[in-house]
Order: C-alpha cells, then sequence, then structure tokens
C-alpha cells in the first residue's frame, strides 16, 4: 500500500476515499477497507473515534455510525 500527499488532519479539504483521511494510507476498498484498516491501526482508530464524537451532535439521530 502507498501514501498520498492529503491535507493535514484538522483540513476541511480531505475528499480522497481512497486513502485514509488520518494516515494516508491506501485503503484495499473505501468501506470495508476503512474498516479493515482501523483495526489494525490503532491510531487511526483513536483519531477516528475523536472525530466521529466531534461530529456527533451535528449529525444527531440521522448518525448511524
Amino acid at each position: 500500500m502507498s501514501s498520498h500527499d492529503h491535507p493535514a488532519e484538522a483540513s476541511p479539504e480531505w475528499d480522497t476515499p481512497d486513502f485514509c483521511p488520518f494516515c494516508g494510507t491506501e485503503l484495499t476498498d473505501l468501506g470495508a477497507g476503512f474498516v479493515d484498516h482501523l483495526e489494525d491501526a490503532p491510531t487511526c482508530r483513536t483519531r477516528f473515534e475523536s472525530w466521529r464524537e466531534n461530529v456527533a451532535e451535528d449529525v444527531g439521530g440521522e448518525w448511524g455510525g
């Protein structure tokens, strides 16, 4: 797997779902590949959980994740 040059951690400009937004690792596929990556990358999992907590109030009852 390769990395790419993606925006900084706090950038609102991340929009490349082929790569992990937290470390830039290329994902094997879009949905399941990200979940698999989180299982293997504890730092990304922690950062994802933090991101999810931050957006949960914005999405409210519509959030299924």
